[in-house]
C-alpha cells in the first residue's frame, strides 16, 4: 500500500514539475502583447538602426534582436532562473545551454506574427497621381523606389501600381477561391486539366522595410522610428503566403496574335476596389469587378454562358466554362453577377 502511495505521489510530483516547466516555457516566450511590454515605447528596446544593418539589409533598419540590456532592465532575475539553462533565453536563442547557443534568425519566420501592416492604397494612389506630371523646376520627384525594370519587351507602365508591383519572375503559391455565392452548386465534376499558369501571370509584392523607407525613412510621415505608424498589434496569426484567385487563367502579360500586349490599361481601370481601400488589413474582397472584364471580353463571356445554358436545357453534361476559370470553379452554376 505504501509503495502504491509512493508511486502515485512520485507521478504527481513529476506531473507538477512538467506542468510548471511547460507553463514557464510558455510564459517566457516573448510576446509583444504582454501588458508590461505594451506600456513600453518601441524605441526603449529596439534601436534604430541596429548595429548589423549594413550586413543584414544594406540599408538602415531594425535587423536584429534588441541587446541584453533591453531585456535586463526588467528581467535581470530571469537570466539566472533555471540554473545554467534559463528558459527565459528561448525568446531569442535556439538553445539555452552554457554560452546561450545561437540565436534565431531575425525576425523568427517560423513563429506566428504579432503585427499587421497598415497600408492605405488610396493615400498612396493620390500621392502618385499628384506626382504624375514632372517639370524641370520641381524640387523633388516621386521615383520608382523598390524594383528595377527591364524595358525590353514590356508593356507600357503607368505611373501607379507598377511603382511597387512588378511582374513576378517566380510562380507564387496558388489556390482557386471558391465562389463567393455559397448557394451555387456544381453542375459537373472538377475535371483534371493540365493548365498551369506562368509566373508572369502575377504581380509581385514588396516585402520588408526597404520599399517603404525609400520615402518614409525620414522625409515622409510616418518615419522609420515610428513603428506604430505602420504596424498595429493583433492576435497571433500565421501568414500562409498563398495567392487566391477566382480567375486563375488571367495573364497580366497576355499578348494577341500580333504580339501586342492586351492588358495594357492603367491598373486602376480594373482594380477599382483596391484604389478605394484605406487599410490593406481590412480589405475583404479586392477582386476585379466582372464589369471590368466585360468591357473587353463580353463576347466570349456571352458565348460561354450561352453554351452552359444550352447544355443544361438539353439535359446533357453541363458545359464547363474555361475561358477565364479552371474547372475547379468553372463547373459551378453561373452567378448572377455574370448575367
Amino acid at each position: 500500500m505504501k509503495r502504491k502511495v509512493f508511486t502515485i505521489s512520485a507521478v504527481l510530483i513529476v506531473a507538477i514539475i512538467f506542468a510548471v516547466g511547460s507553463s514557464a516555457q510558455n510564459r517566457d516566450r516573448f510576446s509583444h502583447s504582454t501588458p508590461a511590454h505594451q506600456k513600453k515605447n518601441c524605441a526603449s528596446c529596439h534601436n534604430m538602426p541596429t548595429a548589423n544593418w549594413v550586413a543584414a539589409r544594406g540599408f538602415p533598419d531594425v535587423a536584429d534582436f534588441p541587446g541584453h540590456a533591453a531585456c535586463a532592465s526588467c528581467h535581470m532575475r530571469d537570466f539566472f532562473r533555471g540554473g545554467n539553462k534559463p528558459i527565459f533565453c528561448l525568446g531569442c536563442h535556439s538553445d539555452v545551454g552554457p554560452g546561450r547557443g545561437p540565436r534565431f534568425a531575425f525576425p523568427v519566420q517560423s513563429r506566428s506574427h504579432e503585427f499587421l501592416t497598415k497600408f492605405p492604397h488610396n493615400v498612396h494612389q493620390d500621392v502618385v497621381a499628384r506626382n504624375d506630371s514632372r517639370n524641370e523646376i520641381a524640387v523633388a520627384h516621386f521615383v520608382n523606389a523598390s524594383f528595377t525594370r527591364n524595358v525590353d519587351d514590356k508593356p507600357p507602365q503607368f505611373n501607379n501600381c507598377a511603382i511597387c508591383h512588378e511582374t513576378s519572375t517566380k510562380l507564387p503559391k496558388l489556390e482557386t477561391l471558391p465562389p463567393k455565392d455559397k448557394s451555387l452548386t456544381p453542375l459537373g465534376l472538377a475535371l483534371t486539366e493540365s493548365f498551369t499558369p506562368a509566373a508572369a501571370f502575377f504581380k509581385d509584392m514588396p516585402s520588408g522595410h526597404q520599399t517603404c523607407f525609400a520615402c518614409h525613412y525620414t522625409g515622409v510621415k510616418p518615419v522609420a522610428n515610428n513603428c506604430a505608424g505602420c504596424h498595429t498589434l493583433t492576435k497571433s496569426y500565421t501568414d500562409t503566403n498563398i495567392l487566391g484567385r477566382y480567375s486563375l487563367k488571367f495573364d497580366h502579360m497576355d499578348k494577341n496574335e500580333r504580339g501586342d500586349f492586351v492588358h495594357t490599361r492603367d491598373c486602376m481601370t480594373c482594380h477599382v476596389r483596391i484604389s478605394q481601400n484605406d487599410d490593406i488589413a481590412k480589405m475583404k474582397d479586392p477582386d476585379v469587378p466582372i464589369l471590368a472584364c466585360i468591357a473587353c471580353h463580353g463576347d466570349k463571356l456571352t458565348e460561354e454562358i450561352g453554351k452552359r445554358e444550352s447544355s443544361v436545357a438539353a439535359n446533357t453534361a453541363a458545359f464547363q466554362c474555361s475561358y477565364c476559370h479552371t474547372t475547379a470553379i468553372g463547373r459551378f452554376a453561373i452567378p448572377l453577377s455574370h448575367k
